[in-house]
């Protein structure tokens, strides 16, 4: 185990506590993530083919007069109406 990193703010996926996970690299130079606490590990390279796909935030998401890609749905500009 080389380069122990400590990762401010993860929280285990198995215990549930925070600021016990770490990063460190293998004898083959590959990163893993473990717990402090208890007998969590995972390869990383598993870690990221796992994730699921992106949540779609603010930021993340195509611009009034851009075109959509195929799986969104396009954004529309709204109209207020004054009431009087």
């Amino acid at each position: 185990m080389r380069n122990k990193r400590f990762i401010a703010g993860a929280v285990c996926p198995q215990c549930k506590l925070a600021d016990k996970i770490f990063i460190y690299l293998n004898d083959k130079d590959d990163q893993w993530r473990a717990c402090a606490s208890c007998d969590f590990e995972e390869s990383l390279a598993e870690a990221i083919a796992s994730q699921q796909e992106e949540i779609p935030t603010r930021v993340n998401q195509n611009r009034l007069g851009e075109q959509p890609l195929a799986h969104e749905v396009a954004v529309e500009a709204v109209k207020f109406i004054d009431p009087k």
